[in-house]
């Protein structure tokens, strides 16, 4: 999807967009606004995802879009391996309360930290918030690798948590296809050479 704006030069106008993956089980969008910002990785926009057709974010926050493409980035390459394993036989809201209890410093009122994990280990599943920025303030959500599936544990403000699953590497692809295109299309609206590794 491309966006043209016929306001050029007024604020918040959105350039181009992207939605990359299925939204019906997971896509990362975004939109970069018009503005041609001095490096390509400084370009504001808007960003958010789509899990299990449910839109997950604030898509009406701008920030530099790229705070939230290296937050999810940073997630897609954590080993989550050993705290998945542990946190697979939890329910959804007792899994992700106690990850947000060893990044946030809450009580853990599952006592997820007896069975000898260290709160660096439980954190590596942490999605959201993380340091994605404004576009997922609110928003709590961790990624357990489960086999052949990764099962995405997500809810907004203390509401009851959903699970949706899909094929493992689904989110290590969708977010490197992500910060590819937004690479693409920044660079191709103004200056800056620094490349996306």
């Amino acid at each position: 999807m491309t966006l043209h704006s016929s306001n050029k030069g007024q604020p918040n106008q959105p350039g181009f967009g992207r939605r990359i993956g299925n939204r019906w089980t997971f896509a990362l969008e975004f939109e970069i606004q018009a503005d041609a910002p001095r490096l390509w990785n400084e370009s504001w926009g808007s960003l958010w995802l789509w899990v299990g057709g449910h839109l997950v974010g604030r898509p009406f926050e701008t920030e530099m879009v790229q705070i939230g493409l290296d937050s999810l980035n940073e997630t897609a390459q954590e080993n989550r391996e050993s705290a998945s394993l542990l946190l697979s036989a939890y329910r959804p809201n007792e899994a992700l309360q106690a990850v947000m209890s060893a990044r946030y410093g809450a009580q853990d009122p599952i006592n997820v930290r007896a069975s000898g994990l260290d709160d660096q280990v439980l954190v590596s599943l942490e999605v959201l918030p993380r340091r994605t920025g404004v576009f997922f303030e609110g928003w709590e959500a961790i990624l357990l690798d489960e086999g052949s599936t990764e099962r995405f544990l997500y809810r907004r403000d203390d509401t009851n948590a959903i699970e949706v699953l899909w094929p493992t590497g689904t989110f290590r692809e969708i977010i490197g296809k992500a910060r590819r295109e937004f690479e693409t299309l920044a660079r191709s609206m103004g200056p800056g050479t620094t490349r996306v590794s």
